[in-house]
């Protein structure tokens, strides 16, 4: 009797060790080889069984290559000894071990074997493993009744977490095979049962399935946000954590924010690394954020290799995946070769086969373009046929690829016409999607999915020789997230203490540089901060149903005739870049012309020269040798991109106002620089349709003007008395008053606002920003809580004119954010600027606006004003409405 006792206390030991896995591994593994010591001692054979079963279980959960091992001696036992049913529950968890490691038949065979000697409840609990293994192995369901038989067993026998455990591996293949409206049912029904049995774990893991199906979705600020609950929660295990690093890597390569995927892709690997696990899937998709960052060859190498390794493990789905990258890397590379048809069809056809249609589609759509680019469109014609799918469902990103490839086949074939309907299309479902992102960021960065489809439609403009198309399609994709209706970030009392804390913090740098201490504490808590916002900002409003559009877009093609009518006598100039060429469209007198200018590069290379030449000048330390050289250089730069830029439509733009609406780098160019344009108003523009629509009167409201002064400006506070002088009764902070929140509040429903503040550009994270203040930095996130920003806003701070331009000609910094908040016209500085000189163009400028002056003509007449010295002021531009 005591010996069987104690067997029961050893196997009721090894259970509860079981029962700790999910939550504790770590400490599960050290119960369970405790128990199987005991049982080992006392030769209690069912009970080392148990231990076993349970051990390889937390083995694997911990990553231990030893987790098949343990799990086979655990079978071998039970069946030497005659515990068959225990020898069989051991099968099922070596069975998901086996197909983890690629041996996918072996798994199949010991889950079958486990059926044989299992019934009941026991049999319905298989089905668990069963779904783990056909998602392993990528493979689709016979059919799904005898998961529903199971699911209702386990529910007659009130077994909440079996039947949790199943509904959330069906949820979880559903939604791998695309089915995300079955997918998420299952799953939300599994997080619900699994959080309210205490399986606090689990549940975190059922959301993060949740947030797999998101993502299928294309509903990125619900990813996002999923994921960021589940870090928040805390205690996720090192390898479920690589595993949420590798979804939010996923998500943020769909949002194109290839830099964050990049930092998320490193910590997925870095604990993979410590674990001693090669995850190809991962590799997989650091070789798909390699395509994405523009390094062709390289993603080619990484997806050749990781489809080795797949194919090595006889997982043939996943390496019919890698086999499809690696065609769309040698697509991208220029280096298709005829073999790639037949190595592509076949990788269709073991997708399509394992029931895998919209990833079938997605490689099949790659073979495409491969028949593309043999000059093959009949057969990429018939490819194409077979992607019908994937216009239906699945992430935009897909969908826009139809319509590019069929773009693609269009111009092949001799149809120009037909390619740019095609591309229309492929545009008008992006200005949808971004319509429903909710935050100035994502919608900024959603225009790099439809880049390449609207350089192709320009492409085809410029090749059939009309301004007007070259016009239209030059504007398409141009700036279009600033031409979205505003939408302030989630009211988050989170959020809001991370900015204020943010605030503390960067003033606490600021005070530790200035006495010389050391600050590397204060930067990390500077950059988690930051991250924290970031992500925070990114999700959406709750209440919101996901996909549902947060605000109708302005016209992406202004029509030539209500802008020739809006120009007047003003000329019209829309730079153009494609395949590193630079061009212009010029609309002058209701009549369209196209330009090619020259090369991109050395554009680059003299606004490079010009920018640090001017950056040198408004220092102000410079004995008169070094100036001299440095006035010198500016100039010699100057005429060199007047003489690229500006001179070959001297002809046509005569004298005339200029709107300029530049792409790419030239969005940094201080424009007044160059000598043809000093004496003449220059309005810089996103685009010719954002312009446009800032001509509209705005509503009327009652005349309002904010100055305010951040500190460690020597001459703020003369230049805030000077320009006060024009503005009688206008609101002014200085000194400890002018802080974040005042600042906010006097900004909001101002008609004219003048800072005169530090300013600093954010290259690394453009959102951030921002003017220096009394308590710390107001960055472009806090300035989106403005609910009316003024109509006129003038930086007189250095570098915030400059935005980051991202694919699409989208723009993110602090004086494009005001732009895309409605303001009308935000005057400021591409370069720094001298603070004593800077003080009289203030002043000099507020006297030209209020003798009736438009911003643009007040601006162009006060800097022709100046001579040489105060060259370091043409940084200054007028952007906007002008």
């Amino acid at each position: 009797m005591s010996g069987d006792a104690g067997q029961v206390d050893t196997i009721a030991v090894a259970q509860a060790a079981h029962g700790l896995v999910e939550t504790d591994p770590a400490r599960a593994a050290s119960m369970a080889e405790g128990a199987l010591r005991r049982a080992r001692a006392r030769r209690e054979h069912e009970a080392e069984v148990v231990a076993l079963h349970a051990l390889g279980f937390a083995r694997h959960e911990l990553g231990d290559a030893r987790a098949v091992r343990t799990l086979r001696a655990a079978v071998r036992v039970g069946e030497r000894h005659g515990y068959h049913r225990r020898a069989a529950m051991a099968r099922r968890p070596l069975a998901f071990c086996l197909a983890y490691g690629g041996a996918v038949a072996a798994a199949q065979r010991e889950l079958d074997a486990a059926d044989a000697a299992l019934d009941g409840i026991e049999r319905a609990r298989s089905e668990v493993f069963r779904f783990a293994l056909l998602h392993l192995a990528g493979q689709a369901p016979a059919s799904l009744a005898g998961s529903q038989r199971a699911v209702a067993t386990l529910r007659r026998a009130g077994d909440a977490i079996w039947e949790a455990r199943l509904l959330g591996n069906r949820g979880l293949l559903l939604a791998e095979l695309g089915d995300a409206d079955a997918a998420e049912p299952d799953l939300l029904r599994a997080r619900d049962l699994f959080a309210g049995h205490g399986a606090t774990a689990a549940a975190l893991g059922t959301d993060y399935e949740l947030a797999r199906v998101s993502l299928a979705r294309g509903d990125l600020p619900t990813c996002l946000a999923r994921l960021d609950a589940i870090e928040a929660a805390g205690g996720v295990p090192a390898m479920h954590n690589s595993s949420l690093e590798l979804l939010r890597a996923k998500a943020l390569v769909a949002a194109r924010l290839i830099g964050e995927a990049r930092e998320s892709l490193d910590a997925a690997q870095d604990i993979w690394r410590r674990a001693g696990v090669d995850d190809p899937d991962g590799r997989l998709e650091v070789a798909r954020l390699t395509l994405l960052a523009g390094e062709p060859d390289r993603a080619r190498a990484l997806a050749e290799r990781t489809r080795r390794s797949f194919s090595a493990q006889r997982r043939a789905v996943h390496a019919a995946d890698a086999r499809g990258l690696t065609l769309a890397a040698a697509v991208a590379a220029g280096a298709v070769r005829p073999a790639m048809l037949a190595s592509g069809r076949r990788a269709v056809a073991v997708l399509a086969a394992a029931g895998r249609s919209d990833l079938a589609a997605r490689v099949q759509l790659t073979v495409a373009r491969v028949a593309i680019e043999l000059g093959r469109p009949a057969v990429a014609r018939r490819e194409l046929a077979g992607c019908a799918s994937l216009r239906r469902r699945g992430p935009v990103a897909d969908r826009i690829e139809i319509h590019h490839v069929e773009a693609l086949v269009a111009a092949a074939s001799g149809d120009p016409r037909s390619a740019q309907r095609a591309a229309r299309t492929g545009l008008a479902l992006l200005e949808q999607y971004r319509a429903a992102l909710g935050a100035a960021e994502l919608r900024a960065t959603a225009s790099a999915i439809g880049a390449e489809l609207a350089r192709l439609g320009l492409r085809v403009a410029v090749e059939a020789g009309g301004a007007a198309g070259v016009l239209a399609w030059a504007e398409r994709l141009r700036a279009s997230a600033l031409r979205t209706a505003p939408v302030t970030p989630p009211d988050s009392p989170v959020l809001r203490e991370h900015a204020t804390d943010l605030r503390r913090v960067t003033a606490e740098i600021r005070r530790a540089e200035a006495a010389g201490r050391p600050a590397r504490v204060l930067v990390a808590r500077q950059a988690a901060l930051e991250q924290s916002i970031r992500r925070l900002s990114r999700h959406d409003v709750p209440g919101r149903p996901a996909g549902t559009p947060r605000a109708a877009a302005g016209r992406a093609v202004a029509d030539p005739r209500r802008l020739a009518a809006a120009l007047g006598p003003a000329a019209l100039v829309e730079m153009v870049e494609l395949d590193g060429e630079l061009g212009a469209v010029t609309l002058v007198d209701g009549r369209l012309a196209h330009h090619r200018l020259c090369a991109a590069a050395p554009v680059a290379e003299q606004l490079e020269w010009l920018r640090f030449a001017l950056a040198r000048l408004a220092r102000g330390d410079l004995r008169p040798p070094q100036w001299a050289s440095a006035l010198a250089g500016a100039q010699a730069s100057a005429d060199e991109l007047a003489a690229m830029l500006v001179d070959p439509l001297a002809e046509t733009i005569g004298r005339r106002p200029l709107i300029i609406v530049p792409t790419g780098l030239l969005h940094g160019v201080p424009w007044a620089a160059l000598t043809t344009l000093r004496d003449r108003p220059v309005t810089v523009a996103p685009s010719a349709a954002t312009w446009l629509m800032r001509q509209a009167p705005g509503s009327r409201r009652r005349r309002k003007v904010v100055l305010v002064a951040g500190p460690r400006l020597r001459h703020a506070g003369s230049e805030l008395a000077g320009v006060g002088a024009s503005h009688p009764g206008c609101a002014v902070l200085r000194g400890r008053a002018a802080t974040v929140a005042a600042t906010l509040r006097a900004l909001d429903g101002a008609t004219v606002a003048h800072l005169a503040c530090h300013g600093r550009f954010r290259a690394d994270s453009p959102l951030f920003s921002a003017l220096e203040l009394a308590d710390g930095a107001l960055n472009v996130y806090a300035l989106q809580r403005l609910r009316r920003v003024p109509d006129l806003i003038v930086l007189s701070a250095c570098d915030l004119a400059i935005s980051d331009a991202r694919p699409g000609d989208e723009l993110l910094g602090f004086a494009a954010a005001l732009i895309g908040m409605g303001a009308r016209t935000v005057i400021a500085s591409t370069t720094p600027a001298p603070d004593a000189a800077a003080r009289r163009l203030m002043i000099d400028l507020h006297n030209r606006l209020i003798s009736g002056l438009s911003p643009a003509h007040a601006l162009s007449s006060v800097l022709a004003a100046r001579g040489p010295r105060d060259l370091a002021l043409t940084g200054f531009v007028c952007l906007g409405a002008g």
